[in-house]
């Protein structure tokens, strides 16, 4: 069955077909939101092209348009992105890994959901469900990207991320069913992944259409589509592509951002996700203030992705909430799998999304998980009271 017998069967009339122009489009604006982490979204993207190529159909659907019913899957990868790089995968482990869990489930899995917007993890959904022949929902379970496998929208709002699916290229899988404890549904992934070598891919989050609506970042798919077109467009106009990000997320989400730092990296403490970290790339940089920043130094803390700001020993972030380090120029991303000594950026802050921000989630993703002490406050509200730039 073709996805578009699929979404006669459900009535579905109005969808978007993600084309090369399309997909290239939504992995920069999905790296860009990507909070640093994500991993390598050169692998999403040509694994997504190659599928493209072999003549499938690739589409995305709104996700009011499910059938309540429908049970879906996210996929993904999990463990230290600086693995990923070095060790890319074969063509089948998400298939292998989906169809297990299927399999597993005794239902079938009919759409695929957006596990992040991650480098890799947001673009390999759309290659996925072109070889499988179904369809992608336009949300994702966060709008940014976390380290650990339970920091959802979904848990945050009463969904589990187990039964899920590891698998690794040489055939290796692992069937994890924790029930509710979502904790533990991590931690054996992530033992999984350091078993596998530092890296593993998996199907988790099996959900319901009715699930999906209810607890998902709706629409984060367009948004992060939206942010790509208006980066590419800024590059073919000589426009600064970070106000164009800008611009396009009070059109999107009517939230403000803000530029609060330009600076290059001086300085970096960095653990490449070995076993002491527990398979994570964690650490700091410190960055020098350039332009109007003379004399201020940035230092951001990682955890695969950027997690807290501060400029002069002053906190301006904290998680959930959004940090994004663009290149001046281009508006590209500067990940902490890549970033070296020297590189220059703006620091990008953007509110979360609220599903994002309900008292469950900020017990598993705000500060305090991640070992801060400060209490969580909306950067929204931080900045205001320094005047920085909207």
């Amino acid at each position: 069955m073709s996805v578009y017998q699929v979404l006669e069967r459900w009535g579905i009339k109005n969808y978007r077909v993600i084309d090369k122009k399309a997909i290239e489009e939504i992995t920069l604006g999905a790296s860009i939101l990507a909070t640093g982490g994500g991993g390598d979204p050169e692998i999403g993207l040509l694994w997504t092209l190659g599928t493209l190529a072999r003549g499938k159909d690739v589409v995305l659907i709104h996700p009011e348009d499910i059938p309540d019913e429908v049970v879906g899957a996210s996929v993904g990868c999990l463990g230290a992105p600086i693995v990923l790089t070095e060790k890319p995968p074969s063509q089948n482990v998400l298939e292998k890994a989906f169809k297990q869990l299927s399999s597993y489930l005794n239902k079938d899995l009919e759409v695929v959901i957006p596990f992040e917007c991650g480098g890799v993890n947001s673009t390999v959904a759309y290659a996925i469900a072109g070889e499988l022949g179904i369809p992608v929902v336009d949300v994702d379970g966060m709008n940014r990207a976390f380290p650990e496998l339970h920091q959802t929208s979904w848990v945050a709002n009463g969904s589990h991320a187990s039964p899920a699916v590891s698998v690794d290229d040489r055939g290796n899988m692992t069937i994890i069913d924790t029930k509710e404890d979502n904790i533990r549904a991590e931690t054996i992934a992530r033992s999984a992944a350091m078993a596998y070598g530092g890296i593993s891919w998996k199907a988790s989050y099996p959900l319901t259409g009715k699930e999906i609506k209810e607890k998902s970042i709706l629409y984060s798919q367009s948004i992060a589509w939206e942010i790509g077109k208006a980066v590419k467009k800024a590059r073919e106009s000589h426009r600064d592509p970070i106000e164009e990000v800008m611009k396009k997320l009070k059109e999107t989400r009517e939230v403000d951002s803000f530029r609060v730092f330009n600076g290059k990296i001086v300085d970096i403490d960095r653990d490449f996700g070995g076993e002491a970290t527990k398979g994570f790339s964690s650490g700091r940089i410190r960055m020098e203030g350039i332009g109007k920043y003379k004399n201020q130094i940035a230092e951001i803390d990682f955890q695969n992705e950027w997690l807290r700001l501060k400029v002069d020993g002053e906190t301006l972030c904290l998680p959930p909430d959004l940090i994004a380090i663009l290149d001046n120029e281009t508006g590209e991303p500067i990940r902490t799998d890549i970033m070296k000594y020297g590189y220059r950026g703006s620091i990008l802050l953007i509110p979360a999304q609220e599903r994002m921000r309900t008292k469950r989630g900020l017990e598993i993703f705000g500060p305090s998980y991640f070992g801060y002490e400060e209490e969580y406050v909306p950067v929204e509200k931080i900045v205001s009271k320094k005047g920085c730039q909207k």
